[in-house]
């Protein structure tokens, strides 16, 4: 028997190859498109204003628990106001319980414009909505003893919407809203 018509020649070789399904290689490649398909369908899914809407959204929740740490530590209350297009931070006067003014040289809480497009379409404090306004702002207090009222914020960008809830003891979360919000 020769080698070239043996169980080894290589033309047994090929066509048990050929009849024996796919290589490694195909699947390998096979499965790298597919994980390039999903990966490209996923970040469609995520459109860049969903994005934005939700980094605002996360960076806000940081800038409160950043504010409601600093409250504690500082043993002087503060508070956070909002309007359509932006949240400002304020600090109760020294000596005066009712008086209120904005942060002065503080770069991390100064007053802060929201991104083009972004606006806050609703305050809800203890579950009661409450008007937006820049002349004379309903603040939400954080207290040095860590416990504020519960409260949340509403973001919109076109017709996307994301949740910045706070609960009394100061747990900030950012979630997405797809109930019907006041301007939809």
């Amino acid at each position: 028997m020769s080698i070239e018509s043996g169980p080894f020649s290589p033309f047994v070789r090929e066509k048990k190859r050929l009849a024996g399904g796919f290589t490694l290689i195909e699947l390998l490649v096979v499965l790298v498109v597919v994980g390039v398909l999903v990966a490209t369908i996923q970040l469609n899914l995520f459109s860049d204003n969903a994005r934005r809407l939700r980094n605002e959204g996360e960076r806000l929740a940081a800038l409160l628990t950043a504010l409601a740490d600093e409250t504690v530590t500082s043993g002087r209350p503060l508070a956070v106001s909002f309007s359509a297009n932006g949240y400002a931070f304020w600090e109760k006067e020294a000596g005066k319980d009712d008086v209120w003014r904005s942060r002065p040289g503080d770069e991390l809480f100064s007053d802060r414009p929201l991104p083009n497009g972004i606006r806050i379409v609703e305050l809800r404090i203890r579950q009661r909505s409450i008007p937006l306004s820049v002349k004379d702002p309903e603040r939400v207090a954080f207290s040095p003893s860590g416990i504020h009222s519960p409260f949340s914020v509403l973001l919109a960008l076109d017709d996307l919407r994301v949740r910045v809830v706070s609960d009394a003891l100061g747990n900030l979360r950012v979630e997405d809203d797809v109930g019907e919000g006041p301007d939809s």
